[in-house]
């Protein structure tokens, strides 16, 4: 399954900036493009792991619960 990156705009529109097969290439991916595009917002880049790109997208909408306490704290 491939690693797709997305970029987030501020209305929270999702569109794909490329897809990756291996992790590291997205996550380096990812790290370039926060440093050069946003780097006061980190959350303008994200990175999902699904079989397919609307599957990774609906992943990225979701409002996913806390897996610990300490998460939901911070939340």
């Amino acid at each position: 399954m491939p690693y797709f990156v997305f970029r987030i705009s501020a209305d929270k529109e999702i569109s794909l900036v490329k897809s990756c097969e291996k992790f590291i290439e997205a996550k380096d991916l990812c790290r370039e493009l926060r440093i050069a595009e946003s780097p006061d917002n980190p959350n303008a880049f994200r990175m999902a792991f699904a079989e397919t790109e609307n599957k990774a997208k609906r992943l990225l909408g979701e409002k996913r619960q806390p897996s610990s306490p300490l998460e939901e704290w911070e939340a």
